[in-house]
């Protein structure tokens, strides 16, 4: 029985990062309009932080679209889109097993899918604030080069729902960073998104269903997520 089971194809990995490090480094360079020292920093008369920010939240709002459907042409990529967005009776199940067990009650976890429903919840959460900062960036970065497009109380709204969405992601991100690089009983999925491969022992743990699905797939000699 092999160490190790497919978990993602390159389309999904790509989808992950392509996302995952602009938004980061956005919120970064965004998180400095809190730090006085770092927002002052100039170079050639222009605020270094909020330049990158702007230039890079364009970019990524530029590029996102058209990337997207070069990935989504991948057929696991939208499979791996499509479980993400099912809801299943096994999720309520779950939400309702980490709820028990949060109490210190006993409780009989369900059989897990290829995500479980917290997963699934970040996900849904993680995307909708993303697609709304970024129209709402797209706004801000014109004002930025131009000031005289958008009317004065637009901007000065539309930048309360841009830095209100931005905190209220963050702990959305600084949870999943941790659950992917520190927590040791899950951040085996790291390896899934970079290798693209975990560990048969954790996914059945973890990803009971799932895992039994991958090995299916393995014995008949076509992985489930290689294309």
């Amino acid at each position: 029985m092999p160490e190790f089971l497919d978990r993602f194809a390159p389309s999904t990995r790509v989808l992950h990062w392509l996302v995952a490090i602009p938004v980061l480094i956005l919120m970064l360079t965004g998180l400095t309009n809190f730090w006085p020292e770092a927002k002052t920093l100039h170079l050639g008369g222009a605020r270094i932080f909020a330049w990158l920010h702007v230039l890079l939240g364009l970019g990524f709002a530029v590029a996102l679209l058209p990337s997207l459907l070069a990935i989504f042409s991948r057929r696991a990529a939208r499979r791996d889109a499509r479980e993400l967005l099912l809801v299943r009776l096994d999720d309520y199940l779950w939400l309702q097993h980490r709820a028990l067990r949060a109490a210190g009650l006993r409780s009989i976890a369900p059989r897990v899918g290829k995500f479980n429903a917290g997963q699934k919840v970040n996900a849904a959460l993680a995307t909708t604030a993303i697609i709304v900062l970024i129209g709402t960036g797209v706004v801000l970065g014109v004002n930025f080069w131009n000031k005289n497009v958008f009317d004065v109380d637009l901007v000065a709204a539309v930048f309360r729902w841009h830095t209100v969405l931005s905190l209220l992601l963050l702990p959305l991100i600084v949870g999943h960073l941790y659950m992917a690089a520190l927590n040791p009983e899950t951040r085996e999925s790291l390896r899934g998104m970079t290798s693209g491969r975990v560990r048969r022992a954790w996914a059945e743990r973890h990803h009971d269903a799932w895992a039994e699905r991958a090995r299916e797939a393995s014995r008949r000699g076509a992985g489930p997520d290689r294309r």
